[in-house]
């Protein structure tokens, strides 16, 4: 048997003359089978115990990218202050790949850009727009390749930012302090005690030794909130609770004099 890796070809004339040769001299005369490389009917080439020295060169063309179904979500759609940071979601939709942003002031210099990954599919890009006021191009690709209507154009307009919610509510000018003390609250009447299907049922909270703040109240049922609840101020922080209720059961009863219960809250009711 031969080596796969050795090339082989048919030689039949030189293998039946060799042949013949050997047989007419009776052995002792003509071509050696091993000197001359002639073994049956086939002959060895020169170069049949060479093997590649290269490893086998595998080609992997490109991936498709679809850049037309990347979204781009939460983007700015009219003018944002300058030194103002902006911030926007790529979707990618399925396409692989990885995302190039870079945002182009006014005057061609390029801002900072923060890319971070949310999940697999959404990206979130954040930017500060510290070039003064102008346009600024936002050039998104996938893979290489543009987003369509890249680059994006943001609008800014010379003022100083404007505050956020959370900004504003963190600010302690801005929210009131309220002082308040819900275990001085006084509660009663039947209301908290028994309820009844047949007829509004009542209580008074008094809230007038508890400072200033707002009273909240809900009832819950088997089948979900009260058909009815009337909360009335009678003044001096003084409030008369009147509610209706239709189906029989048990009744959870949550009174609150700001973010804190008062004293019994909450209050566990059955219907008669």
């Amino acid at each position: 048997m031969f080596k796969a890796s050795q090339e082989m070809r048919l030689n039949t004339n030189s293998a039946a003359s060799a042949s013949l040769g050997a047989s007419a001299s009776g052995g002792l005369e003509g071509p050696c089978a091993e000197k001359d490389g002639i073994f049956g009917r086939y002959q060895r080439t020169p170069d049949a115990d060479a093997y590649p020295t290269e490893p086998p060169r595998v080609y992997i063309a490109p991936e498709l990218t679809d850049a037309s179904r990347v979204q781009l979500l939460h983007f700015p759609s009219g003018a944002v202050r300058t030194n103002s940071s902006v911030s926007f979601i790529l979707k990618r939709n399925g396409v692989k790949g990885n995302f190039d942003v870079r945002v182009e002031g006014p005057s061609g210099q390029l801002e900072a850009v923060q890319q971070q990954q949310l999940d697999p599919e959404r990206f979130q890009i954040d930017c500060q727009l510290s070039s003064g006021a102008g346009l600024y191009k936002v050039h998104v690709k996938c893979n290489s390749v543009s987003l369509p209507r890249s680059p994006f154009i943001i609008v800014a307009i010379a003022g100083a930012p404007e505050m956020s919610t959370d900004t504003k509510c963190s600010n302690p000018e801005a929210v009131p302090i309220i002082q308040s003390d819900a275990s001085k609250v006084q509660s009663r009447g039947l209301g908290l005690s028994h309820v009844s299907c047949l007829e509004r049922n009542e209580f008074t909270v008094d809230c007038s030794q508890a400072g200033s703040n707002m009273l909240f109240v809900g009832i819950l049922g088997p089948r979900g909130p009260c058909d009815e609840l009337l909360v009335k101020h009678l003044g001096r922080n003084i409030h008369r609770v009147t509610y209706r209720v239709s189906d029989p059961g048990d009744y959870m009863l949550v009174a609150k004099w700001g973010e804190q219960h008062i004293p019994g809250s909450p209050f566990s009711l059955a219907t008669e």
